[in-house]
């Protein structure tokens, strides 16, 4: 073999081999894009990390990482998992450094936890790459009412109106605004996790007393469910005729949990037995909706609230026939959309439910329940695999809660 013909078949190899080097990382690159389409996330990234290792080039990965990062976290959130919500988002981030979504995917997770004040922190960040961005100025408006912040909070809903949003918030720029007409004058006090506004009419006394109630709601609450919530809660102590007001409640409504604790108190000089009960049952629905994401049937989450208060105050039976009993379709809306005559009727069917829950096989089972319900597992399988140890599986537990007991 000559030398110009070695040479030729040297050169010939060295140029295919470089072909094939570059062919494979676009291959894969490819691959990672049609994952991404297909949903495939998980998959996706590990393909996308692969092509990144071996293209010279790492830049034109970055978008398409960054969206798999992005999707990721959505994923997750969708189930419940506001830390790997978060570290999803914090990768998005090293990848898409003008994009203010993984800094606005962040704040919803920080929200999902209850820590509006981190989520302040994330929308401002996307808030400074995305000027006057509709979106982020409404969820920022949320974060800064959840975090009690009521002027901030009016301040960029109303920047969100201005930018043609109007129709979004104006509900919410009349309900701030009433807030903070009703709040002017309140006091402030925090003990433990819950920070405290009360009316003028209000004495310290009682609203130190609500304190020490609400904290041993947390610790016997918390306890029975295993869950400690480490947000901060809100908790307003109104005159009725501001809680009327504010809440647009119906006469009936003792209290209210919208994501903060609403309780009308005026009048009212001590703790007696009915307030005590109002206040474990309102603490109840702020572990169902942590436990829950908001994903909980409402004759479970109110049949909860009524056993964390009837440990303190049995109210009165309703005055109803012992054969009147509502179906599963009314048991599902909100009790504030029944007939008046009918809501003692609701929360009495739906506290017989989740009792007879827990004769069966105590809270633990509830606990699981709220759980896998909140990552958006459907009712059957969560039912069925929270009390799978104690030998039920949902059709069977159906028999135990009655006929009506669809979901």
């Amino acid at each position: 073999m000559t030398d110009f013909r070695i040479l030729f078949i040297l050169l010939f190899t060295l140029l295919f081999s470089a072909a094939n080097s570059l062919a494979a990382p676009n291959a894969l690159l490819q691959r990672g894009a049609d994952l991404l389409r297909q949903g495939a996330v998980e998959e996706a990234l590990v393909v996308l990390h692969e092509a990144e290792r071996q293209l010279p080039d790492r830049s034109q990965l970055a978008d398409l990482l960054g969206e798999g990062y992005l999707r990721l976290g959505m994923q997750r959130l969708e189930r419940g998992n506001e830390l790997g919500a978060r570290e999803a988002f914090a990768n998005a981030k090293s990848y898409l450094h003008d994009d203010p979504r993984p800094w606005q995917g962040t704040a919803i997770a920080w929200m999902h936890a209850g820590q509006p004040a981190a989520a302040i922190g994330e929308l401002q960040e996307a808030l400074a790459i995305a000027v006057e961005q509709a979106d982020l100025l409404i969820l920022l408006g949320r974060a800064q009412y959840a975090a009690g912040d009521l002027v901030q909070a009016e301040e960029a809903w109303q920047q969100a109106a201005e930018l043609g949003r109007a129709g979004e918030v104006t509900a919410l720029l009349e309900k701030v605004r009433r807030e903070r007409q009703a709040e002017a004058t309140m006091h402030r006090n925090l003990a433990g996790r819950f920070t405290l506004a009360y009316a003028p009419g209000v004495s310290d006394t009682l609203a130190s007393a609500v304190l020490d109630t609400l904290q041993d709601a947390y610790n016997e609450l918390g306890a029975d469910l295993g869950y400690y919530p480490e947000a901060d809660i809100p908790v307003l102590l109104y005159a009725r005729e501001d809680f009327s007001a504010v809440t647009r409640s119906p006469q009936w409504a003792g209290g209210l949990y919208d994501g903060k604790i609403r309780v009308p108190l005026g009048g009212v000089q001590r703790i007696d037995a009915p307030l005590k009960a109002l206040l474990y049952h309102e603490y109840m629905h702020v572990l169902v909706r942590f436990l829950g994401k908001g994903r909980v049937s409402v004759w479970l989450n109110e049949g909860l609230a009524e056993i964390a208060g009837r440990r303190h105050f049995q109210p009165p039976r309703p005055n109803l026939p012992s054969d009147r009993q509502l179906d599963q379709a009314a048991l599902e809306q909100s009790f504030v959309d029944l007939p008046v005559e009918l809501v003692p009727l609701a929360y009495e069917q739906s506290h017989v439910r989740v009792q007879r829950l827990i004769d069966l096989c105590g809270w633990p089972p509830i606990s699981e329940l709220l759980q896998r319900l909140g990552t958006g597992e459907p009712w059957d399988k969560a039912v069925s695999s929270a009390y799978a140890p104690c030998g039920y599986d949902w059709p069977r537990l159906q028999v135990e809660l009655g006929s009506d007991a669809s979901r």
